[in-house]
């Protein structure tokens, strides 16, 4: 699922109301941030294409009758090509991929958003990422130092990423991503509240990458 598909105009327009609603009432800058996939993960394919590969030759060399080597040559091509095809399939290359990685690509792809998008440049720390990948069917919440620290005992981030997850499980997207963010305005409210002077730094509130 492409994120332009996953949240239609009505749904982006929801969630971008939330944001300018949320940080009217803190000094909080929010952006949320849907990705396809934190990375291409080439390598799924080719390993599952040699584990076809190894079972087509075993298979051959153990049930059928002696072959000219070249069958053996063609069987190993043909699941090596399959496996490659298979791991196209979303549902398959997701079950392919190894935690430990998935954990890394994607912490590096929500930092570098959390840099591309402005949010550790804003003037009192206050910059929050939403980050959803849907590949990996991750949810990461990343907050610049001024709110982090900002937070009381019994607060946290994960509340954050359960309502977005809880909406995404759901079928339910834009509902997750709307009381995820206007949860995140509730928290901040109370520890940062808006300046006198309260001005908009981060004009982005939604991106969506296909």
């Amino acid at each position: 699922m492409r994120p332009s598909r996953l949240l239609d105009p009505a749904d982006r327009l929801r969630i971008e109301r939330a944001v300018l609603e949320a940080e009217r009432d803190t000094a909080g800058e929010i952006v949320v941030v849907v990705v396809h996939a934190c990375d291409e993960y080439g390598s799924v394919g080719w390993r599952l294409g040699v584990a076809l590969a190894a079972l087509a030759f075993v298979g051959l060399w153990l049930f059928a009758p002696p072959l000219p080597a070249w069958v053996y040559l063609a069987a190993q091509a043909g699941a090596l090509a399959t496996g490659h095809g298979l791991a196209r399939l979303e549902r398959v290359r997701r079950g392919l991929l190894p935690a430990a990685l998935v954990g890394e690509r994607v912490a590096e792809r929500a930092r570098r958003a959390f840099a591309e998008h402005g949010l550790a440049r804003t003037a009192h720390r206050t910059g929050i990422l939403v980050f959803v990948t849907l590949l990996e069917r991750r949810v990461v919440v990343l907050a610049d130092e001024g709110i982090d620290r900002a937070l009381v005992a019994g607060e946290s981030w994960e509340e954050i990423v359960r309502l977005a997850v809880a909406g995404l499980r759901e079928g339910r997207p834009a509902d997750g991503l709307e009381a995820a963010v206007r949860r995140c305005g509730a928290m901040l409210a109370a520890h940062h509240p808006p300046p006198a002077v309260d001005r908009d730094e981060l004009p982005v509130a939604l991106v969506l990458e296909d």
